[in-house]
């Protein structure tokens, strides 16, 4: 009897250091061998945090998962951007998870020409979708506050590289970038700008036409030297970019123009800087910092003419002889002309 007795204490024993050794392997040991990221959404149970740690091979033993975030009081789930480390074990994601230590991330943005583009783009990056974002860059309070419309606020997004966090809100990010484009604005940019007779704001308009004109960043204060020379000569800037624009604002900003025919110079827009003279009254799309820093840095030249290279390269050809100027223009509309070119 007593031997009986002793081998059940021993098998349970053995049964209960078996099950302990199980236990104490799937709490500490590793659960991946690479980095992972793991995104949780705002308002996510507890089933379906464990159908995302499933889903990415970091849930080995239910149960054993279930006791031990009980142990641990994890109830409240923390939405965000999670980096699982290699080799992290169940103890440090469950540690993780309950502070809702989330890994900021580098959003970009650039190459964008409205609100509705930066907003699609952003939904991609962060949680947010688009059509919340689109409610926060037009928020009525935030424009009154900061004497902004639609058309003017997009001066304030700078595209660069910018560090949050993946759950940061619409009103966050609005006030994120307001931030940044006082950081920008330094007492010596506001002096280059004075020095120069714009203000901010219309550095940034003309910033958005020098990127439209060229993509080149070598050649983006030259072509700010230019519209410089012709704001100052009185002359009208004449910038097909700004006509183009005119237009997608009249037919729907999903037009595609790749040639300015003569009748479109025709359009009665403020923004057709062939109809009207000086400064169209907001930027034409959301300038970037190289053209922002093109105008306040312009290259001081005699030039106020300018046409696209005929070779498609992206660079343009500048002169102050209108004779010129108009031989250059023959040979890139011929260019055009030769490739079928016709809209």
């Amino acid at each position: 009897m007593k031997k009986l007795v002793f081998r059940s204490f021993f098998t349970l024993l053995l049964l209960a250091l078996t099950l302990g050794v199980y236990i104490y392997h799937q709490i500490f040991s590793s659960l991946t061998k690479s980095d992972q990221i793991i995104l949780v959404p705002t308002g996510t149970s507890l089933s379906e945090l464990k159908d995302t740690l499933r889903s990415h091979n970091l849930l080995n033993n239910e149960v054993v998962f279930d006791v031990f975030c009980s142990k641990k009081n994890y109830k409240t789930i923390y939405p965000g951007r999670y980096l699982v480390h290699s080799h992290m074990n169940l103890n440090s994601l469950v540690n993780m998870l309950r502070l809702g230590a989330q890994d900021p991330l580098n959003i970009i943005f650039n190459n964008t020409s409205t609100i509705h583009d930066l907003a699609g783009k952003l939904s991609y990056q962060i949680e947010a979708d688009s059509l919340a974002l689109l409610d926060a860059f037009r928020n009525e309070l935030f424009y009154s506050t900061y004497d902004f419309d639609e058309a003017s606020v997009r001066k304030i997004f700078i595209p660069n590289t910018y560090e949050v966090y993946w759950t940061i809100s619409p009103v966050e990010f609005l006030e994120r970038m307001q931030k940044e484009y006082n950081r920008f604005w330094s007492e010596d940019r506001l002096l280059k700008a004075k020095d120069i007779g714009l203000s901010p704001h219309e550095v940034s308009v003309l910033a958005s036409i020098v990127q439209k004109e060229t993509a080149k960043t070598d050649e983006q204060p030259v072509v700010a030297g230019l519209y410089m020379n012709r704001l100052k000569q009185g002359m009208k800037l004449q910038s097909d970019p700004t006509v183009i624009y005119a237009m997608k604002e009249k037919e729907g900003f999903d037009l595609i123009v790749r040639r300015v025919l003569k009748k479109d110079l025709k359009i009665k827009s403020p923004y057709n800087t062939y109809y009207y003279k000086g400064l169209p009254p907001n930027p034409i799309c959301i300038p970037e910092m190289s053209s922002l820093l093109s105008v306040l840095n312009h290259t001081k030249h005699d030039y106020v003419f300018m046409c696209a290279k005929e070779d498609f390269s992206g660079y343009h050809n500048f002169t102050k002889s209108w004779s010129e100027h108009k031989r250059n223009a023959k040979r890139f509309q011929n260019a055009l002309s030769a490739k079928g070119v016709l809209r």
